[in-house]
């Protein structure tokens, strides 16, 4: 929340610096997150000027040739912004004025000498609105420095959820009163009431006091709809707000003043002048302020006429009865909605506004009068309103002040601070509870003002006296009596050693959020039907054996013209999701790690190297808890790092990615592992493998699991998430990976007779795998075997077609003795025998 301080001092005396100021207010608990100086760095390079000619630039759609007065010159300054004419006062900053990161110098433009620059809000750091240039008083003085009449000083704070009461200018004085023991100063709305009174002119039903336990009407009328004041917009602009018209921007005004959020309807296109709140009924639609159609549901509460819906409660109003320049008579709804039923609408419709924002904090009904008391001032004070008497209020179950019963040997008990009562009194009194201290100089009856609906508890008003005391007082002492017993987290240890095993391998750890959407997820399927969908489902993440992967995959193919309903993809729904692309838990890491690289390709050139360590939740029926998989994920994109020799810098491939997997499982211990060729409707067809480690069963044989998949990402889902460079993603099961670290090491002598190294070049069919080959050299190898390695795959002339040559390194050695050439001779001549048995293998 931004916070002008000039807007600040309207209610309190400060004599703090700004940097002083936030500090206090930061370390009572309102933390400042950064300071905004408007007009700091403008000194006298940005001043006041007038446009004392204009036209249009030859050659140009929306350039204009303008001549400025600075009141003591005249400099030409080439502009396009739509909303300025000849006449109007405007900032001007001149050649050397650093705007930002922007240092203003002199151009030409089509032939046009430009000395300068006309600013808008965005450029002088006053809002985000860029649409034209900021117009000033007209009877604005020229050239005077343009900090003496809009500099300001803004403080961005950081609001936690449960202070709904902060969340407002005068929420944020009332604190700067207590702390800096200064007296409040807070508006006296005055204005004469004439005319008809309110109870004639408006009918308000309120069908549900649950979910809107105040609502209360004004009828304002003789409005003239025109632009607010300029320091109206000046404020509202520092706040983060953009001006639209005189009575928008008061009941914006209001919302950031006193935090009660209003809604101004055209009164003349209300039918029937009746207000009725009540429940949207199954199948209604309405249009909204921001011209989209929505469907509403029976748990959405309504504004409505007896012709049908006006305003969504608490989120935004209808275009039906929209305030518009024709508007002369204006119906002031300031209410009191539940916040849980706001915070319902608001996520279902993916509509979240400054209105919900706000009654989403759970704020007091009691606020409601004062806020529309306020805004009928200002209508009258600047749209020449004329205020009806009275104010229709449904208030049938006031709030009453909560009172707690407080002892000063709470602040002890909790916080280990010795207080005396009259401490204790003077600090809960700056913030506005009423205080009513017993005899005993030990407790008290404490009354919790309405607009503290945080405080339940005798330990919430220890915390408030602490914060006006100063957490300073706590002492600090060290823990007496024994220390519990260390839990040891084997898991945390696991995903500590990988972590460190994979940073130290070069890559970077990211961290995204487990919460996702369906359509987010099936995105990095290549052909997204159901069979495909169902792989990111398997608990191992690998498509399983290489033919059942081929059969998916071909079927997969096969559906491709079959319309897959994204929201049928089984996965853990939350009951009420922050937004509709935060709905599920995710069942796979590969699409957060797309959009990282993503998002990170757009704004990094050097390449990507990333990993990640979260959980995969596989949904295991309905009412049960999910399988909560313990999954890591690598990505690899863009060139390699070659700091010592840029030229020799390549595109990362399948090989880089497939040398980090291998150095982690050597890492771990892990010796017995292969890469299995599969598919997966992830990856490219034919650049994809499944990562199998080895396991011996109870009976002494050796049998190979699957513990997830690597491989190049397929070109179509490349293209989906308009990816500039080719991606390599790895995602494997850690419950998998870990059950095949060795828990014992065994070690043994490294042998000291010599080594016998063979060469074994073989010509075997194309389809054959070079992995299936070695695992039938190792089997038949024998004790005498010690290693063998694949250096070398070739196909062409003059091996014959349909044929590749295989060329490996055995290498042999015995423990006990010096191995003779023909000990070694008639072991590799069996091991060819064998291959040509198992594969028609024959030697080049």
């Amino acid at each position: 929340m931004r916070v002008p301080l000039s807007w600040l001092k309207d209610f309190v005396e400060i004599t703090m610096t700004p940097e002083e100021l936030a500090h206090t207010l930061t370390m009572a608990g309102m933390e400042v997150e950064m300071i905004d100086y408007i007009g700091q760095t403008w000194g006298d390079r940005v001043i006041t000027a007038q446009i004392d000619y204009l036209e249009k630039v030859e050659g140009s759609d929306h350039l204009n040739y303008t001549k400025i007065n600075t009141g003591s010159d005249q400099i030409n300054v080439i502009c396009g912004a739509p909303n300025i004419k000849q006449g109007d006062k405007v900032p001007l900053a001149l050649p050397g004025a650093q705007l930002g990161d922007v240092t203003i110098s002199e151009t030409r433009k089509f032939g046009y000498v430009s000395q300068g620059m006309l600013c808008s809000p965005r450029e002088l750091g006053m809002g985000n609105d860029h649409e034209g240039i900021y117009l000033l008083e007209p009877d604005t003085a020229l050239g005077r420095p343009l900090s003496e009449l809009v500099g300001d000083v803004v403080f961005d704070f950081a609001i936690k959820a449960h202070r709904g009461d902060l969340h407002s200018i005068i929420g944020i004085a009332r604190e700067v009163a207590a702390l800096t023991k200064q007296p409040l100063r807070l508006p006296e709305p005055t204005f004469s009431e004439q005319g008809t009174p309110v109870q004639d002119l408006v009918q308000v039903t309120v069908e549900d006091s649950e979910l809107c336990p105040r609502y209360t009407a004004r009828v304002v009328s003789d409005i003239e709809v025109g632009p607010s004041p300029r320091w109206m917009q000046r404020r509202l602009l520092a706040a983060g707000l953009r001006s639209i018209n005189n009575v928008v921007d008061i009941t914006n005004y209001v919302l950031l003043e006193y935090g009660q959020p209003l809604h101004s309807f055209d009164y003349d296109r209300v039918p029937e002048h009746h207000i009725i709140v009540r429940h949207a009924h199954e199948g209604e639609i309405m249009t909204t302020l921001d011209d989209v159609m929505r469907k509403l549901t029976p748990e959405m509460l309504l504004i409505t006429d007896p012709t049908g819906p006006t305003a969504i409660a608490g989120v935004m109003g209808g275009a039906v009865s929209e305030v518009s320049d024709q508007t002369h008579t204006v119906l002031l709804e300031s209410a009191n909605f539940k916040a849980g039923s706001v915070r319902s609408t608001s996520t279902v419709l993916g509509l979240r506004t400054d209105a919900s924002s706000h009654f989403e904090k759970n704020l007091t009904p009691e606020l409601t009068i004062e806020g529309t008391n306020r805004a009928a001032h200002l209508l009258s004070a600047l749209a020449g309103g004329k205020v009806h008497p009275g104010i229709v209020d449904i208030y049938p179950r006031p709030v009453q002040p909560r009172v707690l019963t407080f002892s000063i040997e709470s602040v002890e008990w909790l916080a280990g601070m010795t207080v005396t009562q009259d401490e204790v009194v003077e600090a809960l009194r700056s913030l506005q509870f009423g205080v009513e201290p017993a005899a005993d100089q030990r407790t008290m009856q404490v009354t919790v003002p309405t607009f503290r609906q945080d405080i339940d508890e005798a330990a919430d008003l220890v915390e408030e006296v602490i914060r006006m005391l100063g957490y300073d007082r706590i002492p600090s002492t060290i823990p007496s009596g024994p220390l519990p017993e260390p839990t040891i987290d084997r898991w945390f240890e696991r995903e500590q050693e990988l972590r460190t095993l994979l940073v130290g391998t070069g890559l970077n750890e990211v961290v995204s959020y487990p919460l996702t959407s369906r359509a987010r997820m099936v995105n990095v399927l290549a052909h997204i039907d159901e069979a495909s969908a169902h792989v990111l489902l398997q608990a191992t993440i690998a498509s399983g054996p290489q033919e059942r992967a081929l059969d998916a995959a071909a079927t997969a193919v096969e559906k491709t013209d079959t319309q897959y309903d994204p929201l049928s993809l089984p996965a853990v729904t939350l009951a009420n999701p922050l937004s509709a692309d935060l709905e599920v838990l995710r069942v796979t890491l590969l699409s957060n790690l797309l959009e990282l690289v993503q998002e990170n390709s757009k704004r990094i050139r050097a390449g990507l190297r990333l990993f990640e360590i979260g959980r995969r939740y596989l949904p295991t029926g309905k009412g049960k808890l999910p399988d909560e998989r313990r999954t890591v994920g690598l990505a690899l994109s863009g060139p390699t790092a070659s700091s010592w020799l840029p030229e020799l810098s390549r595109p990362m491939d399948f090989y880089d990615l497939r040398g980090v997997v291998e150095n982690m499982l050597d890492s771990l211990r892990i010796r017995t592992y292969r890469f299995v060729p599969t598919q997966h409707p992830t990856f490219h067809p034919g650049r994809c493998a499944q990562l199998e480690l080895a396991y011996v069963t109870e009976d002494g044989t050796e049998s190979y699991h699957p513990v997830g998949v690597l491989g190049e990402v397929h070109p179509l889902v490349q293209q989906r998430y308009d990816l500039p460079h080719r991606v390599y993603l790895c995602e494997l099961d850690m419950e998998t990976l870990f059950s095949a670290v060795p828990t014992r090491l065994a070690y043994r002598t490294i042998s000291r007779q010599q080594e016998l190294i063979r060469d074994l070049a073989l010509i075997v069919d194309a389809g054959v795998a070079a992995q299936d080959i070695q695992d039938d050299i190792v089997r038949h190898g024998g004790e005498l075997l010690r290693s063998v390695s694949l250096f070398d795959v070739y196909t062409g002339d003059p091996i014959p077609a349909g044929k590749k040559n295989l060329s490996y390194t055995l290498v042999y050695q015995a423990a006990d003795r010096t191995l003779k050439d023909i000990e070694a001779n008639n072991l590799q001549e069996s091991i060819i025998r064998v291959l040509h048995e198992d594969f028609g293998a024959t030697l080049r």
